[in-house]
């Protein structure tokens, strides 16, 4: 079974894009006629988002404050789940994961990798032709900004093909995404580079074959030793774990490496880094594993806290151990005194992947819990990499024993020193070897994004503290490239209002590009986001605006910020910023095969700057 998803302006008898050519119909009844699969194409219509027929918006997932009170009702990831129990009760399929594929077009292409990932216990194999790379997803009234790139793990134990034609205006977002995917190796991935002219699908019957290999994947239908997953709905059931949340926000439930007898739970307001989702309930039950009406001890590690507690728990006539936690991040074992878990990493940053300063000594906070009921004897850790851009120092590391529900702190045993070029940020993973009882092993590993070298500081930087700015800001002018500058007025933060920071206040940061990516693009404003490790500031909004002209629903994010009222006048805050930059990279002249480039590519940047903000003057 092979689920197609439409893209933009269509409709499940066809995709009308351009010259009115229909883009897959054709050949995929061609395909079926000579394969045994069936094909079932989806209808992404949604009334109110289109203007006739085939011109409109599917699947409602545009969200934001724009889209309206109504906006993501019509729940698409439901009637999926919907329509594959209706497929399976009326035709002759197999009806399990191994046998049970999605693929898209454009937003179809979001819809194929966003519903294969947040149900992989139904999908085996997803694959996505040049996919929208962001929507809104999630409850009414809490939906949330689902970024592509930033859920990659959600595939795990799963087949992933995507593809690009050579000529797709919104490639450079592709490339991203392909990325992330390569260096995942619980995704099983594929990319395929079509050289094509424009935003279209191309060789579907080579992309077709892929999922008729997946469906020959026995292991595509074994359960996962440990699985990853971000949901941001307010009941989900994920690989028989069943999860709601009372009070329900906007915000992720982030799952890690969950397996029989432990799991990592915490909450995001947004991803990649977002803080914590407070005042919420989980409630986690997992599956039938642990006999009837049976009590076992609980090991609690709270994130927040730093402390291990403990509790019992009576399993379910089913065998089901249900969980009431607050979303502040909990590292959960369930106790019965034979476990043989290697000691836990715990989570180096509780933002996301750690930001490192280059050509500096540094100790990452590296943290390990003894999960089980048993003293741990006899560990080894060792401390690795296969890049050559940082040096390690101390590895490896002996301990003799860690009692349970011990946590020892090792950070200051390794020394890591990483070196960078200029522009962006530059990605770099270790290894972590854990050797316990002297012959138990296990491998795991963590990335870090080291700043680039020089970080300058900005050209120009103005303080937003409740004040009004009328500021150069860049627009796209159209798909045939170029641009303009023009004014924008802005208030933003909150304070005096004179241009400083000050203990209590909330601030954003602009600053002054004096050469964007697009030719046009001189001397114009950006919101930044901000990085900083300092305990006198409280990261506390991510500000996502368009951009410009995008197609892509694609945003740029920016930060908000508060300065503790505590923080004492005078005191130096280190900031990373980070801009974007974009362009409408029009090229009249390239070629992709016999035809002309159809419309501009779609390009962006990152900026980094380094900034010293002191409080109180």
């Amino acid at each position: 079974m092979i689920y197609y998803f439409h893209g933009h302006s269509s409709r499940y008898m066809g995709e009308p894009y351009g010259e009115g050519q229909q883009v897959s119909l054709p050949a995929m009844i061609d395909y079926v006629k000579s394969h045994n699969v069936i094909v079932v194409r989806w209808d992404g219509y949604v009334e109110k988002s289109y203007s006739n027929f085939y011109n409109g918006s599917p699947y409602d997932i545009q969200g934001g404050p724009a889209a309206g009170a109504d906006s993501g009702r019509m729940d698409f990831s439901r009637y999926f789940q919907e329509l594959v129990t209706h497929i399976d009760s009326v035709y002759r399929t197999i009806a399990d994961r191994q046998h049970r594929a999605t693929c898209g077009l454009s937003m179809g292409g979001f819809m194929s990798l966003y519903l294969s990932g947040r149900f992989p216990q139904l999908v085996g194999s997803a694959s996505a032709y040049n996919p929208g790379h962001e929507f809104n997803v999630g409850p009414p009234g809490a939906d949330v900004h689902y970024l592509l790139k930033n859920f990659v793990r959600n595939h795990g134990q799963s087949k992933v093909r995507l593809i690009r034609a050579s000529g797709d205006y919104i490639s450079q977002y592709h490339e991203e995404l392909q990325e992330l995917y390569s260096r995942t190796p619980e995704v099983d991935f594929e990319f395929r580079r079509e050289e094509y002219h424009r935003h279209w699908v191309t060789g579907l019957a080579e992309t077709f074959d892929f999922h008729l290999r997946a469906f020959e994947s026995k292991e595509l239908n074994d359960y996962p030793v440990s699985f990853d997953h971000d949901n941001p709905f307010d009941r989900f059931n994920i690989w028989g774990y069943d999860i709601s949340v009372e009070n329900k926000k906007a915000g992720f439930v982030c799952l890690r490496n969950v397996q029989m007898g432990y799991f990592r739970v915490y909450t995001r307001r947004y991803a990649p880094d977002g803080p914590a989702v407070e005042g919420q309930t989980l409630r986690i039950t997992t599956p039938g594993w642990y006999g009837s009406r049976k009590t076992y001890r609980i090991m609690d590690y709270s994130q927040a806290t730093g402390k291990v507690s403990y509790y019992s728990l009576t399993s379910s006539p089913e065998g089901r151990l249900t969980f009431l936690l607050d979303g502040l991040g909990h590292d959960v074992s369930v106790l019965n005194g034979k476990e043989a878990r290697p000691p836990v990493l715990l989570q180096i940053d509780r933002r996301g992947v750690p930001v490192i300063m280059p050509d500096a000594e540094v100790h990452l906070p590296l943290k390990f819990l003894n999960s089980c009921d048993a003293v741990a004897r006899n560990i080894t850790i060792d401390l690795s990499s296969r890049y050559p851009t940082v040096e390690i120092g101390g590895s490896p590391v002996h301990i003799d024993s860690l009692k349970p529900g011990e946590v020892i702190d090792l950070s200051d045993r390794f020394t890591e020193r990483f070196v960078s070029g200029e522009g962006d940020f530059q990605h770099c993973r270790l290894e972590l070897n854990v050797t316990y009882i002297d012959w138990h092993g296990h491998q795991e590993y963590f990335d870090v994004d080291v700043l680039p070298t020089p970080l300058a500081e900005p050209d120009s930087l103005q303080i937003l503290d409740g004040r009004s700015v009328s500021l150069p800001v860049f627009r796209q002018k159209g798909n045939q490239g170029g641009g303009f500058i023009r004014q924008r007025t802005v208030t933003e933060g909150k304070g005096n209002g004179d241009g400083a920071a000050a203990p209590g206040e909330e601030l954003t940061l602009w600053v002054r590009t004096p050469q964007g990516l697009d030719p046009f693009d001189k001397y114009s404003w950006h919101r930044t986001k901000v990085y900083t490790d300092d305990p006198y500031m409280t990261i506390t909004a991510d500000i996502a605006d368009p951009k410009g002209l995008e197609w892509t629903s694609s945003l740029n994010h920016s930060s908000s910020f508060q300065i503790a009222p505590d923080c004492p006048p005078g005191h130096r805050i280190e900031l990373v910023l980070e801009n974007e930059s974009y362009s409408f990279a029009w090229k009249p002249d390239y070629r992709f095969g016999k035809e002309l480039l159809l419309q501009a590519f779609q390009f962006h940047r990152n900026q980094l700057h380094r900034f010293t903000l002191t409080v109180g003057r």
